[in-house]
């Protein structure tokens, strides 16, 4: 279980709401009568035929509706569309539309730019929300103005919706209760897992920027890019995301592309917390983010980043060159062999 910190080593920080174990929690209820901010919900669709409907039925479903949902199929191969389009004949809430494939990263920053609403929340076509989520996130950023994003506690679930185990989400649970340092616990594996898990502020993408061009780790650089903004993460412990584990997960595609990304985004973090960021590092912490390189094997992958963004002033992946140097491209692949 996640305590609340409001005083750690980044400035990023949790507000747990415990329900049913400590009588506070209700303090997070809002005390006046305002209403509840708006949410748009952003579904990024590719190829999951077997899942959408559940997905969007999660959504339809919530105890509190959002004002819209925007469903934005990224060239997919499959029935997915057509299934989409079943659902939203008779519900205008639904916003439909299919381009060529440009990535999740792409097809969730058209959504945001699209959404209306003052919240802005995420599911990718293959999770499932359980029905209080909106509800339990709208009241909570009413009641703490000051938080910027929400994210909760989560169960796996496999292709059948059946729940599931998962060890390494465990451990990576258990190393934040340990160092009590958010940067650093993400760093060593991303707990929030999924771009599903968020729920902002629509202002928040104006402030910190929209999600960069990564395949695998497009979630871990936006998540970091938060804690070195030094934004406020409200923190529900609560399981009310179905993250769904199956044989197409896009992480599980391929370790070394996955683990070139992983560097980027932490060579990106450290940069920014090195040099422009609102929550500078503390150097007495530099030796524990050097222990998690070293574990993880990505030590050598992240000087070459640092040194990148160094000499070419990138201050955000979002709008990376490293991509584009096949120089660079061809010293990494040496390194990672």
């Amino acid at each position: 279980m996640f305590k609340s910190v409001f005083a750690n080593e980044c400035s990023a920080r949790y507000a747990v709401t415990q329900k049913n174990l400590d009588p506070r929690s209700r303090a997070i209820e809002p005390r006046t009568l305002m209403p509840l901010p708006s949410i748009s919900v952003v579904i990024p669709l590719y190829n999951h035929e077997k899942f959408i409907t559940a997905a969007l039925y999660s959504i339809i479903n919530q105890t509190l509706p959002p004002k819209e949902i925007i469903v934005i199929d990224d060239g997919s191969l499959d029935g997915s569309g057509a299934l989409v389009e079943a659902v939203a004949e008779a519900r205008p809430k639904i916003i439909f539309w299919s381009h060529p494939n440009r990535g999740a990263h792409n097809t969730i920053n058209a959504g945001i730019h699209r959404a209306s609403g003052d919240l802005v929340a995420i599911l990718n076509s293959d999770d499932v929300y359980e029905p209080t989520r909106l509800e339990r996130a709208a009241k909570a950023l009413l009641a703490r103005p000051e938080a910027d994003v929400l994210m909760t506690s989560l169960k796996f679930i496999n292709d059948d919706g059946a729940e599931i185990s998962n060890p390494w989400f465990d451990r990576a649970i258990g190393f934040y209760h340990e160092c009590n340092d958010l940067g650093l616990a993400l760093v060593n594996g991303n707990f929030f897992m999924t771009t599903s898990n968020l729920v902002a502020r629509r202002s928040l993408f104006s402030e910190v920027g929209y999600f960069a061009d990564l395949r695998y780790a497009h979630d871990l650089d936006f998540f970091l890019r938060l804690v070195g903004h030094g934004k406020i993460i409200e923190y529900i412990d609560e399981k009310l995301l179905s993250y769904r584990l199956h044989g197409n997960n896009t992480i599980s595609e391929n370790h070394s592309k996955v683990k070139i990304e992983w560097a980027a985004a932490v060579a990106i973090y450290l940069h920014s917390r090195w040099s422009i960021s609102v929550s500078p590092m503390r150097w007495n912490r530099s030796g524990h983010y050097l222990d998690i390189l070293r574990k993880h094997e990505l030590t050598e992958l992240v000087l070459m980043f640092l040194a990148f963004f160094e000499s070419n002033n990138v201050q955000t992946l979002e709008r990376n060159t490293w991509q584009q140097d096949p120089s660079f491209m061809s010293a990494l692949q040496a390194v990672k062999q």
